[in-house]
């Protein structure tokens, strides 16, 4: 009987500096999907879907942060927002910002926005699949949203 090896297969790519960059068309459509959401929230009219996109997102950039060494510290506040926020909506149904949670989170976005400009299409690819896969497991009620935010702020 063989054995049988379970490798990861491993997509060769070129080193870092010479992948390529996301499209400044992309990087806009992403800075009008996270003006968009937080203008939701912050009016108060979001759905529970809004919540979810905004979730992912920060999920998704602060995994970009982590790669890229970059605003890992900005994202962590980011995080700790979501969670925050997430709470807020658990506990009473409303999906909002307080004042000073507001202004953190327009900084997030500015945030956000540099890191798009900053990352290579394999690694944002990656992260948006990671944090959509996280996504999908709260949403599924397999894990707790606070919980899974809150051990990405590690």
């Amino acid at each position: 009987m063989r054995k049988r090896c379970r490798r990861r297969v491993i997509t060769p790519m070129p080193p870092r500096g010479l992948r390529p960059m996301l499209l400044p068309s992309t990087q806009r459509t992403l800075e009008i999907y996270h003006l968009e959401n937080l203008d939701a929230i912050a009016r108060g009219v979001a759905t529970h879907d809004v919540l979810w996109e905004w979730a992912g997102g920060v999920l998704t950039w602060s995994r970009v942060a982590e790669v890229l060494g970059v605003g890992a510290p900005e994202m962590r506040e980011q995080l700790e927002l979501a969670t925050a926020v997430l709470e807020r909506f658990r506990d009473t149904g409303r999906i909002g910002f307080t004042g000073p949670q507001y202004q953190l989170a327009k900084t997030g976005v500015m945030v956000m926005d540099q890191l798009a400009c900053q990352v290579d299409q394999p690694a944002a690819e990656a992260a948006a699949a990671w944090s959509q896969q996280q996504v999908d497991r709260i949403t599924a009620g397999q894990a707790d949203g606070t919980a899974v935010l809150r051990s990405a702020v590690r």
